[in-house]
């Protein structure tokens, strides 16, 4: 299949080539995300007492 000129608006193999790049940039992107690890929170506070409470 050779490539047309076409006049009334873009091929539709560049469309299908942009679609394939915006949807690997997406894996990517995913795969990155979902790959790191999150620290686990330490919910362990230590509360200071205020000084000026009276008991």
């Amino acid at each position: 299949m050779r490539w047309k000129i076409s006049h009334h608006g873009h091929d539709v193999r560049q469309i299908d080539l942009l679609a394939l790049l915006a949807l690997l940039i997406v894996i990517v992107v995913a795969w990155r995300y979902l790959s790191t690890i999150p620290e686990p929170q330490n919910t362990a506070v230590f509360i200071e007492p205020s000084q000026s409470v009276r008991w």
